[in-house]
């Protein structure tokens, strides 16, 4: 994570009332912690004009401190102005020239040509050099003599290690950076009032803005779903990032939203709390996964499971059920054939002969629906069968306030499947559709290409679902219709997936629902050696 200006090492140094400084730097406690810095360079504005004499021992270090840019953060401004008496180095004094650095011959013409000199650091280890320096150059000129030089050597020595490690720092915190963007989820790194200090490269490129432009909002202004739309409009009481804080423990929760198209997604979000080293509270790591695709294969699973234990049950019930309710209906139409019967009497047997048939249709409809299908072995022209069954349909229901729209792409590929089993499944979603608009309206029905499959939709524009009614659509026996049995939509998914498609549903409160079927084309056969191609 890129550094912040509240560092959970510096917070945690203040609050255990530890200084970051050495004790002799460290300021006054009534003083500002702003003011604190100062004692590093009292005189920060002044710029060190040094002079070199000689080029003994610390020579390179000195040239080194002042030219190297790595060095510049830890001291004040130094700059060079010229060596006098040089000696006998060429590589020495050749790096000097390389950097600019007149050489003098005396100490003499140094001063002559310098008078800004205001700093001699004497590399020649002579004491009458340095009696001679402070006699020509006066007390306004700090001399440094050569056992002083060491000092020149330690702090290069520690400006080097010093950099090292900040370079080392710089590689873990790059490679650190590199394993948090490529993590699929997004991930977050809050302070305590949930504003963002650091996020990785999924949650900024998905906003369309920079992270520069995203860090200190708040994480309900940053995060978004799939399709870049905003996760939440305001903080949300449920967010485990609440509770972490509240309970300093890690949380999770499942939420469910819905995508622009109107598709349901299913997202977990995981808090988890850090700490200081005094063990207060500083951050919470937040990681928000998509798991959309992960609860959809849970849900088939499931649902496969649970048509099996249907399947079971049916088959029981028909055995136990049918007999008994065979004997009922047989007597029940003996009854209404009697003629010792009054009317009353008889409205009574034709209501249980009426629940008979409607026991025995529902027993049909769970045993066809929990039976194994054959995989389909036809062909199904999509636009013949599709057009004619809106066609048939409109017969019955344009006259009372519907309109139907179909809509087809050209050069359509057949379909693998049963024709009547495509057919059963439009007229189901037909029907859905008349029923969520009961005054009427629109109903579209289109059949396009979709990668690799043909799609037949079904688009209304009625109330919509919300999204536990979506959640539940395709859960056998859950209905919201009064005398539904649950099945239609769940029929529809087993006969599809049965000829190799599958379903997709879209929907949102007030936007209307929208229903796709996908289904397989038939593939060309190989080309025959002739060249020919079969059908």
């Amino acid at each position: 994570m890129a550094d912040t200006p509240h560092s959970p090492d510096a917070e945690s140094s203040l609050i255990a009332g530890e200084s970051l400084m050495p004790e002799d730097c460290a300021p006054d406690r009534a003083a500002p912690l702003a003011e604190s810095v100062a004692c590093l360079w009292e005189e920060g504005e002044r710029v060190f004009r040094v002079g070199v004499v000689g080029t003994g021992p610390g020579f390179m270090a000195l040239l080194d401190l002042a030219f190297n840019p790595r060095f510049h953060d830890f001291l004040p401004p130094v700059e060079v102005v010229g060596v006098a008496r040089p000696g006998v180095n060429p590589a020495k004094l050749d790096y000097a020239r390389s950097k600019g650095v007149p050489v003098y011959a005396d100490l003499e013409t140094l001063h002559r040509e310098h008078p800004e000199l205001n700093m001699l650091v004497d590399l020649t280890g002579e004491r009458a050099a340095l009696r001679q320096a402070r006699s020509l150059l006066g007390e306004e000129v700090s001399l440094v003599d050569q056992d002083a030089a060491i000092f020149i050597c330690g702090m290069h020595d520690m400006a080097k290690a010093n950099t090292s490690s900040q370079d080392d720092l710089d590689r873990q915190r790059h490679l650190l950076q590199a394993i948090v963007d490529e993590i699929r989820e997004d991930v977050m790194l809050l302070d305590l009032e949930g504003r963002v200090v650091d996020m990785n490269r999924n949650v900024w490129r998905r906003t369309g803005h920079t992270k520069e432009q995203l860090l200190g909002k708040h994480c309900w202004e940053v995060l978004t779903k799939r399709d870049g739309k905003p996760f939440c409009v305001r903080y949300d009481p449920a967010c485990p990032l609440r509770r972490s804080i509240e309970t300093r423990t890690k949380d999770e929760a499942l939420f469910t939203r819905v995508s622009a198209g109107g598709r349901l997604l299913y997202y977990r979000i995981y808090s988890y709390p850090i700490f200081n080293r005094a063990g207060a509270l500083s951050h919470v790591m937040m990681m928000h996964r998509d798991i959309t695709a992960r609860t959809h294969r849970e849900q088939s699973l499931q649902q496969t499971e649970k048509l099996a234990l249907i399947g079971e049950m049916s088959t029981y019930l028909a055995h136990e059920i049918r007999n008994p309710l065979c004997a009922i209906g047989g007597f029940t139409h003996a009854l209404l054939r009697s003629p010792n019967l009054s009317e009353k009497e008889l409205e009574k047997v034709r209501i249980i002969a009426e629940e008979t048939q409607r026991l025995d249709q529902m027993l049909s409809n769970i045993l066809n629906f929990s039976k194994p299908g054959k995989p389909p072995q036809g062909e199904v022209d999509m636009v013949e069968l599709v057009s004619g069954t809106v066609e048939l349909m409109k017969v019955g229901y344009e006259s009372v306030g519907y309109e139907f729209v179909f809509e087809a792409e050209s050069e359509l590929p057949r379909v693998r499947g049963d024709a009547e089993s495509i057919k059963q499944c439009l007229v189901n979603m037909i029907k859905n559709s008349l029923e969520a608009m009961s005054g009427g309206g629109r109903i579209r029905v289109c059949l396009t290409r979709e990668f690799d499959f043909v799609r037949l939709g079904v688009e209304d524009n009625g109330a919509g679902m919300s999204e536990a009614e979506q959640d539940k659509a395709f859960s056998p026996f859950y209905t919201t219709k009064a005398g539904g049995t649950g099945l239609g939509l769940p029929m529809i998914k087993k006969l599809v997936e049965e000829m190799g498609g599958h379903i997709d549903l879209r929907s949102s409160p007030g936007s209307g629902t929208g229903i796709y079927l996908y289904f397989r084309p038939v593939l060309a056969g190989v080309p025959l050696k002739d060249g020919r191609t079969p059908h």
